[in-house]
């Protein structure tokens, strides 16, 4: 039809008749003049003469019968409701599935960084207002981010709105045990992500989190949907699990909420839970530091923990070297191919993580052992090695390295090791907050204050680097 645009310019280009490379999530001239990008990449409508036949849903709403699709379009294609274009649904809907889909860089898509579950969401909008508000703020915050643009009023507005509606939800015994309530707040951790959390580390969803699992008395998943979702949840509320004392669950209920059938039997599943472990043992350690107990149990508790970490992150790191030199990297990358060495590159730098966790709990319950100190000092630097490969991800592809630093951070003692870590931390930490609007040191020292259940590592330098003699 005569008018209708048909191409994959983005708006701003067109308007001003400029060539756009059409990359998303926003094209280069839009990130050079640091405008808002919409539309890049995406094909335009077309008006065509489709058949259709009504059909009414359970609320006994009016739909579209779906097209047909091409198996290329049903391999990558995300399923949302077939609704009448034009109202506020609609295009909430595009725009989020716009903000997940696959092909999008994986330095911002978001389906990569936080989860595949963000793909089931657009089918369950308009069930859940707690779900739709959530969607809104976060699509809004994510779209800014991608431009490089401060945070904008609006986007902080429909964060707030969205809590004010999750409290409202959560207020509801019934629809605070919901999957889609469940759902609302991962997604307002993930907008923190893109807005700040007024520099803190501390996010408190996940706390929010924990509250409502406990509620519905079953901390397991309940359905597929779920299962995916715990694939992401599972990590945000275990690592800061490590920092928040408030986070007070049981080792049952931690172990329900990590053990998931799309992993368990594999490297990264199994570190995840031991991992597990973790906050229920630094609690632990704690009372008794404070008690003056013999914390001779505790250590012989946390080794083997830690020795199946570090045999579980050579798995990990293996699994990515075997990769890198294999047949697959070396032909024309796939997508897949793609998938896979961001797969596999992303779990050893949380294998990383998590190793360091029970190297740090190890060393405060036996500050004797030489070995663990200098094991230390290797993660640490495997650490930062990991942080600079990974600038190919940057920013939100790579927004885990933050985690990972910030324990490599809390276990290292020698004064130019832990610098090193700091300028690092404060580089990738820049990548969503204003340098200027954080101290990192003081957020450091609060979050490893518990991470080191209390006390504080101390190690003469002559141990690291013992004399000839």
């Amino acid at each position: 039809m005569p008018g209708v645009p048909t191409g994959r310019a983005c708006d701003a280009c067109r308007k001003q008749k400029k060539k756009c490379d059409e990359k998303q999530p926003a094209c280069g001239r839009c990130l050079r003049l640091k405008v808002s990008c919409v539309g890049s990449g995406q094909q335009r409508f077309k008006f065509k003469q489709q058949q259709f036949s009504p059909k009414s849903n359970q609320s006994g709403q009016m739909t579209l019968a779906p097209r047909s699709r091409s198996p290329e379009e049903e391999k990558y294609s995300v399923e949302i409701p077939w609704t009448y274009p034009g109202n506020s649904m609609t295009s909430l809907m595009n725009k989020f599935v716009g903000a997940i889909k696959r092909s999008t860089d994986f330095r911002y898509n978001m389906w990569w960084s936080f989860g595949m579950f963000l793909e089931d969401v657009p089918r369950r909008l308009g069930s859940n207002e707690a779900l739709d508000r959530a969607v809104d703020a976060v699509t809004t915050a994510h779209a800014g981010f991608c431009t490089r643009q401060p945070v904008s009023t609006e986007a902080l507005a429909k964060y707030s709105y969205a809590l004010k509606t999750l409290r409202v939800y959560l207020d509801d015994p019934l629809q605070a045990t919901a999957s889609s309530t469940l759902c609302a707040v991962m997604i307002l951790l993930v907008c923190l992500t893109f807005i700040g959390n007024n520099g803190q580390m501390l996010s408190g969803h996940a706390q929010g989190a924990a509250s409502i699992l406990r509620a519905r008395k079953n901390f397991g998943p309940r359905d597929d949907f779920e299962r995916k979702l715990f694939l992401s949840l599972r990590g945000s509320m275990l690592f800061e699990g490590l920092y928040n004392d408030t986070i007070d669950l049981t080792l049952e209920e931690w172990d329900a909420l990590a053990t998931n059938d799309f992993d368990q039997d594999e490297p990264e599943g199994q570190i995840l839970q031991c991992l597990v472990r973790a906050p229920v043992l630094i609690r632990r350690s704690k009372q008794a530091i404070r008690d003056g107990e013999d914390l001779t149990p505790l250590t012989l508790e946390a080794r083997p923990i830690y020795e199946k970490c570090k045999l579980l992150l050579a798995m990990l790191k293996a699994r990515t070297v075997d990769f890198e030199t294999s047949e697959l990297s070396t032909m024309p990358e796939t997508f897949m191919a793609r998938i896979l060495r961001a797969h596999y590159f992303r779990t050893h730098g949380i294998g990383l993580a998590i190793t360091i966790s029970f190297n740090c709990i190890l060393r405060v319950l036996d500050p004797s052992d030489y070995a663990c100190m200098i094991e230390s000092r290797s993660l640490v630097e495997d650490t930062l090695i990991h942080a600079q490969k990974a600038n190919v991800y940057r920013p939100v592809g790579a927004g885990y390295v933050i985690m990972c630093l910030a324990a490599a951070w809390a276990v290292a003692t020698d004064p130019q090791l832990r610098s090193r870590v700091e300028v690092a931390l404060v580089d990738y930490y820049g990548d969503f907050v204003s340098k200027n609007s954080v101290n990192i040191r003081r957020e450091l020292e609060r979050a490893s204050e518990n991470y080191t259940c209390g006390s504080r590592l101390h190690i003469d330098a002559s141990d690291i680097n013992p004399s000839p003699e």
